[in-house]
């Protein structure tokens, strides 16, 4: 009989401390994937893109799928190495210069701060000196005019008649 209540005693401690056990595994992987979450969402698009990964897809992986946080790990422990490899070539110039585009980087100037709606030709003086003022597609130029412009058809460096 005393045998009996042993080994139950035994049984129910075992069961108690798998219990305690699953807990700390279960309360640990929760934590670690709100760990990765954080690590996800703080990295920026062009990171992402660079290294070629989807970051919408591991945000998706680490929340739905997060078993014992075995998206968590994978994202720890390889997708995470990746992108921080591609911040530390950008920092040290790897990339040269250029911008990120939705089809990745671009190593090119950006584009021009600037580019004028107004194509070259007479058009009314803004400064309200003359009737007429040549704008030769980037600033107002010292020609100006009483007379009426040229035709629309006109060669655009026509000058008015007088």
């Amino acid at each position: 009989m005393l045998a009996n209540a042993g080994s139950a005693a035994a049984a129910a401690a075992g069961i108690v401390v798998l219990f305690v056990l699953l807990f700390v595994a279960s309360f640990g992987a929760f934590a670690f994937s709100i760990v990765a979450l954080i690590d996800i969402v703080k990295r920026p698009d062009w990171q992402w893109k660079i290294a070629r990964q989807e970051k919408i897809l591991w945000l998706l992986l680490v929340i739905l799928v997060n078993l014992l946080a075995i998206p968590s790990c994978i994202y720890w422990f390889n997708i995470r190495r990746k992108l921080i490899a591609v911040e530390q070539a950008a920092a040290a110039g790897h990339y040269g210069p250029g911008q990120m585009s939705y089809g990745g980087w671009e190593p090119s100037p950006p584009p021009a701060m600037f580019m004028s709606a107004i194509p070259p030709g007479w058009h009314p003086d803004p400064g309200g000196q003359s009737r007429w003022r040549w704008w030769d597609g980037r600033q107002w130029t010292g020609h100006v005019s009483d007379a009426a412009p040229p035709p629309p058809g006109a060669p655009s460096g026509a000058q008015p008649p007088p």
